[in-house]
């Protein structure tokens, strides 16, 4: 009984520690706002010199994967399982909170990929402009 009860303290640290270190809705950066109006291709490239954004999805993954393992405990608690971390509400909450964070970050992410896209676009089709001059 007393393996048991150390065996999920231990599964209940190790889900919470990643929690502690951030989240893709918080410390994920999307490009900044408004991007899309700015054609001027140096005036882009300042943009991404001055405020980068994330391109890495580790965030979002951490985030997605806490969302499975609250999802699960979830499942367990409605199925009648052993409460492992609360009530149904406090981990429906948990569970939703990884949701949007993981969607929030991915989005960011993607915005982020294309700004950099975009950017990398206008800079190529300008230099090619001043070549043929």
């Amino acid at each position: 009984m007393k393996e048991a009860n150390m065996a999920r303290k231990a599964l209940c640290i190790m889900l919470l520690i990643p929690s502690l270190t951030g989240c893709g809705a918080l410390l994920v950066d999307g490009p900044p706002v408004g991007w899309e109006d700015v054609e001027d291709p140096s005036e882009l490239e300042a943009v991404a010199l001055m405020a980068p954004c994330s391109n890495g999805k580790a965030l979002v993954f951490a985030d997605g994967f806490m969302a499975a393992a609250y999802g699960a405990f979830l499942v367990a608690e409605l199925g009648g399982e052993p409460n492992y971390l609360g009530d149904p509400v406090s981990t429906s909450l948990a569970f939703g909170a990884f949701v949007f964070s993981a969607w929030s970050g991915n989005q960011k992410v993607n915005d982020c990929k294309a700004f950099n896209a975009h950017v990398y676009q206008q800079l190529r089709n300008s230099a090619e402009g001043n070549d043929t001059r």
